[in-house]
């Protein structure tokens, strides 16, 4: 079954401090999980990381990668 929720990736994959995507402010664990959620469970993690959006990049660190 195919989900109704659309990943937020926007494939810009650079990760902050808190190891954060600064492209779709998902946490590496978030993303990781991201196939393994249901519907709703989705649906939290975008709130939690539009939230997130919202607060200042920490600053830089070794999970650099792009996609």
């Amino acid at each position: 079954m195919e989900s109704s929720v659309k990943s937020p990736c926007i494939k810009v994959c650079k990760y902050d401090i808190d190891k954060n995507c600064i492209g779709c402010h998902l946490s590496m664990e978030e993303i990781s999980n991201w196939i393994l959620l249901s519907d709703d469970e989705k649906r939290q993690v975008l709130k939690n990381a539009e939230e997130r959006s919202k607060t200042p990049i920490k600053g830089k660190n070794d999970f650099d990668y792009y996609v």
